[in-house]
Formats: structure tokens, sequence, C-alpha cells
């Protein structure tokens, strides 16, 4: 045997012994020996210095100053106190297990356990680690599997939109992706790997139903676009855009798959608001297993503190889109994983997180959603040493406050919009008697200061009014009738007066240089109704009929 490998097993025993006694030492009430908190972490430290476990000797130093201010009573042993040192204990034997089978996400979840114990003891963070530079050869292997994998997702929709209810083509894309899941450092570049688990979520979902949707062709061809640019970006610039819109499309289409795309009706609303009756016929609900074992229930607690770690450290939003989808299953075998008051507790809990995913909030408040999990993990994982009767209030309590949290605030009443006042436009000035040559002249002179739209409209109308003498709008005159008919002795001088005021129609029209100028002015208005991602048709034909309308008159005046 390797004497580094007898060394690394020697490790593994020697941590776990001291770990459980370190246990043991943190579960003793009202609080731990601080004597032996202290000696247990500074050994358990040295233990990894001497077998080389970096990354594990970090994570016990942090738990090695935690140790000390409690010794030093610089931090209280209250009841947080007690959760973070418990916790750390747990993850530091799970990984003291795994010390001859170490790799990558060992390595990554000890940095994680040291920078929690640093930012609750105020130490400094333990220094980062240097990112990983990914080999050609490797980039070049992830374009070329990628390829092939959205090749077989993009047939794999054709197929199930001729014949949905074939499945045979998932299993192609099953066979096609194993390649890529082999890659060694695949995790090294999102959101690839969450891309792979969405795709196996999917695929398990049509298997379950036993027959492809209308939407699960529409589904394979956005996996399809989002593995082929994902692979692409990889291979050309070794890391991907994470926030991609064929991955952010992709996201969105398993949503729907997997039944997350809707809002959760209250059953209340769907019944009338009277005295009944509300149900008709009994239901028959679904049956439960036996009640869980102390294995399963740490097993499940431990899955659930894991998940919550990696919704924590998801860097985009599609990776943790992705990763709140792949809950919606662990939820689900939740809801009837066992009898008893702990497995009903259990079941309320998953049904409080499916709802929490269904409405939104686990992604609006991803933190918060994550704590949660993370507490009902670590309520499970302690099945071992607790009761059912002490655990099902502290689980029934995490459900309770997830509730709470998924329940959209209340939004505030819209404003309701002030009437707009209606415009009045002011009284005209006292006609002045002017040629109507020269009023002409003016209106052409002024028409190019007229800007488009509504305020130029009002400014024109004004112009008009006070041009042509008109008198204020009146009700008076309108109620007062036609007038009266002039006699045909004074019919000639009135008509010959009526003609001198009279104005052609063409004076009150664009000619000339201010029709160029107006039909100038059309093009910013013509550009930004192109420019919308959906163009009104009626606008648009408007502002075409006046533009060649213009055309006409400003040629026919330039004639």
């Amino acid at each position: 045997m390797p004497e580094q490998m007898g060394l690394t097993q020697f490790f593994a025993m020697e941590a776990g012994d001291y770990l459980e006694r370190l246990d043991a030492a943190v579960s003793k009430t009202p609080e731990p020996d601080r004597d032996e908190f202290v000696r247990l972490t500074r050994a358990l430290r040295g233990s990894a210095l001497m077998a080389n476990q970096q990354a594990f000797a970090q994570a016990a130093s942090g738990l090695e100053r935690l140790a000390r201010s409690v010794h030093d009573r610089s931090r209280a042993w209250d009841a947080a106190t007690k959760q973070l040192a418990v916790r750390a204990v747990d993850d530091l034997k799970i990984l003291a297990r795994k010390a001859t089978t170490w790799s990558d996400a060992d390595t990554q979840k000890a940095n994680q356990i040291a920078a929690t114990l640093q930012a609750a003891t105020g130490g400094a963070p333990p220094p980062a680690a240097p990112a990983k530079a990914t080999q050609p050869g490797q980039r070049a292997i992830i374009a070329q599997q990628g390829a092939g994998l959205a090749s077989a997702l993009d047939q794999a929709a054709t197929a199930l939109q001729q014949s949905p209810q074939s499945l045979h083509p998932l299993q192609v894309v099953l066979r096609t992706m194993q390649p890529l899941r082999g890659i060694a450092g695949l995790a090294d570049h999102p959101p690839l790997p969450d891309l792979l688990d969405g795709i196996d979520r999917g695929i398990a979902e049509l298997v379950a139903r036993k027959e492809a949707g209308p939407s699960a062709a529409d589904l394979f061809r956005a996996a399809a676009r989002a593995v082929s640019r994902t692979a692409q970006e990889i291979g050309a610039k070794g890391q991907a855009n994470p926030e991609a819109p064929e991955a952010q499309e992709f996201t969105r289409r398993l949503g729907s798959l997997l039944g997350l795309a809707g809002e959760v009706v209250p059953i209340e609303s769907l019944c009338y608001d009277d005295a009944g009756p509300r149900v008709v016929k009994q239901g028959v609900p679904p049956a439960r297993g036996a009640k869980l074992g102390n294995l399963e229930l740490v097993s499940h607690g431990e899955h659930l503190r894991q998940a919550a770690d990696a919704l924590e450290r998801a860097l985009s939003s599609v990776q943790r889109e992705l990763r709140v989808h792949a809950l919606v299953g662990t939820f689900h075998s939740l809801a009837t994983a066992g009898s008893g008051p702990l497995g009903t507790a259990l079941g309320e809990f998953a049904q409080a997180a499916r709802e929490a995913v269904a409405r939104g909030s686990a992604l609006r408040d991803t933190k918060n959603f994550a704590r949660h999990i993370r507490d009902a993990g670590a309520i499970l994982s302690a099945a071992a040493t607790e009761s059912d009767v002490a655990m099902t209030p502290r689980l029934a309590a995490v459900t309770a406050a997830l509730r709470r949290s998924a329940v959209p605030a209340a939004a505030a009443p819209a404003a309701r919009p002030t009437p707009a006042t209606p415009h009045r436009p002011p009284a005209p000035s006292a006609p002045v008697a002017r040629p109507i040559g020269a009023a002409v002249a003016a209106g052409a002179a002024v028409a190019a200061d007229e800007g488009p739209g509504l305020v130029g409209s009002y400014q024109r109308y004004d112009r008009l009014v006070a041009t042509l003498g008109l008198g204020s709008p009146s009700i008076e005159a309108l109620l007062a009738g036609p007038p009266a008919v002039p006699s045909a002795a004074s019919a000639t001088p009135a008509a010959s007066a009526a003609a001198e005021d009279v104005v052609p129609i063409t004076a009150l029209l664009y000619s000339g240089e201010s029709a160029l100028q107006r039909l100038t002015s059309l093009r910013e208005q013509v550009h930004g109704v192109l420019a919308g991602t959906s163009p009104q048709g009626a606008v648009l034909k408007d502002l075409i009929e006046e533009v060649f309308d213009l055309v006409h008159l400003g040629a026919g005046r330039g004639r």
C-alpha cells in the first residue's frame, strides 16, 4: 500500500475518532466542557495538517476558533452557537469518511465550512482557491460532445413532434449525454452541468407520463439551442455566458413542463360563496409508506442541506432556477415519505416548499428559501440522537416560517389616475384687419416652428383662430340657431364682404418648404414604430399616407 494512502486512511480513522468525541461534547447540556472543546478541535486541526489535508485543516481551524471564542467567553454558548457547532461537526464527519476518495467537490465543501465559521467568529476569510485553467484539448472535447448532444436533442424534438407516443428518442438522448457527463472538470463550466440535469429531469417527467405532450418538442429544441451555444462558447473562450437567452428559454420551458409556470390556486376559490355542500364525494388520500427509519431521515436531511448549499452557490439566475427545479422531485417524494406524526410533518413541509417554488418566492428570495431548507435538513440529520416527538414541532415551525415567506406581499392599491383637465384654448385677441396674402405668408412662415404631435396641433389651432378672427366657442351661439337669411336687397353687399374674408383651403395646408419640413419630422415617428417589437399596422399606415400627401403638396408648390 502506498505510504500516502496509508497516511490518509490513518487520518480518516483519527479524525473520525476526534469528531465523535466532539459530537458528544457539543451535544452536552447546558454547555460543553470548554477545555475539552478547545483540545479536541486543536487535535483535529493538527491531524489534518500532518496528513496534508489542507482544505480539511482550514475547516478544522475555523471550528477551533469557534471553540476558543466560547472558551474565552467572548461568544456565548446559546442555541445559535450550538447549532453552528453541531452542523460543522456533522459536515466534517462526512468529509472525514471521504478522505480516501477526496474530490474537488469535497474541497469546495470544506472551503464553504471554513468560510461559514470564519464569518461567525470574525476571522480573516481563507484564501480563495486559484481558478483552474482548462486545457484546450478538454475544451475541444466538451465542444465536440456538446455538438453531438445538441444534434440528438434536435432529432428527438422532430421525432416527438411526429410521434408523441414513442419515447425511444429520449433513450438516444440519454446515451448521447453519458460521454459528456463523464468528462473531468465539467463542473467548472457552468451552466452546462445544470443544463444536463435539467434535460434529465425533463426526460424523467415525460417517461413518468408515458407520453410526450405538445410542449415536449419545443422543450428539446430549446435544450438543443442552449447546449449548442454553451458548448461552442466553452470550446472557443473557455467559459459560457450563464445568462444566455437560449439557456433562459430552456429553463422557462422546463418549468412549464414540471407544472411550475402558474400560481397556486387555493381550493376555496373553486367553490361558490354559499353554505355548500363543498365535498360531494370523499377523496382517497394518498397512501403513505411505513415509518421512516433514522438512516432514511438522516439521508433526507443531508440531501436537503446539500441542496441548500447548491442554491446559495448558484452563479446566475439560470443556475438558480434549474437547481430549484431539481428540488421539485425531492419534495414530491418527501410528501408521502412516511407515516406517523413526523411523516405527516415532513409531508406538510414538502407541500409548503412546493408552493414556495410554484409561487416564485424560492427565486425571489433564494437566500431565505435555502435557509428554511437547510433548517429542515438539520432537523432530520439529528434523527439519530433525537426522538420523533422532539423533531416534529421543530419541523412544523420551519414549515410555518416557509409558508409565511411564500405568501406574496399584498400589493398596494393602484392610484386612480387624475382625470385630465380639458384643454381650453386661450381667448383670441381682437381681430386685426390684414390682407389675406399677408396672413397666408405668415402662416407658411410660422408652420415651420410648429412641431408634430398634439402640441403642434394646438399651436396651429391658436394661430388659425387669431388669423381668421374667429370668436370663442359659445353654447349660446349654438342654441340661437342659424342666422336670419338676408334680404335680396342686401345680399349683394354682404356677399362681396364675405368674399373678401374667404380663405382658400390651400392656405390651411402644408406647402412648399413647410411640407418638406413636416415630412422630415415624420422620420423619427416612422423609425419609432418600426423599432417596436410588434409594429402597429394602423399607425404605420396613417404615417405612410401622410408622407405621400406631403410629397404631393411639396411637389405642387415647387412647380
